[in-house]
């Protein structure tokens, strides 16, 4: 009968362990981007914009860090702007960004007691208005090459 209850107290300790939320195997930080950024993509995406604002959502009290960083003349990454921000009651947050003219490498980390820290790095790229000018300038017409 001390055999039975020495399992079933092991038992009930390893569950409480496992379930524990400062568990070894922490699930990462739960965070959404639902404008100005697209996580999902491992494409460089383009804009003629020199601001952008990214909103999201993640749970209350999650620690939210942007970061813009570009290669400098030795192709070594600098960042050029960081922000810091406490997701508040409502569970949403949003961070403007100035963007440089070529790419910009921009990573969002989230960071919550309980959870294991996320962060992700998507890359923008800024073109020249002149460029926007000379594009909308352009007619293109089907099949006139030839």
């Amino acid at each position: 009968m001390k055999i039975t209850r020495k399992r079933i107290i092991g038992m009930l300790l390893a569950a409480l362990i496992c379930l524990s939320p400062v568990s070894a195997f922490a699930a990462e930080t739960p965070v959404s981007v639902s404008s100005g950024l697209n996580l999902e993509s491992w494409e460089t995406e383009s804009t003629f914009d020199a601001q952008r604002t990214i909103y999201g959502e993640a749970k209350p009290g999650t620690q939210i860090s942007v970061s813009v960083s570009q290669k400098n003349a030795n192709g070594d990454m600098v960042e050029t702007q960081y922000q810091n921000l406490t997701v508040g009651s409502l569970g949403i947050f949003s961070a403007t960004i100035e963007l440089a003219l070529g790419y910009n490498y921009v990573t969002l980390t989230a960071e919550k007691s309980g959870y294991e820290k996320t962060s992700d790095t998507v890359t923008v790229k800024r073109v020249s208005q002149r460029i926007k000018k000379e594009l909308q300038s352009m007619i293109a017409l089907p099949g006139a090459l030839g």
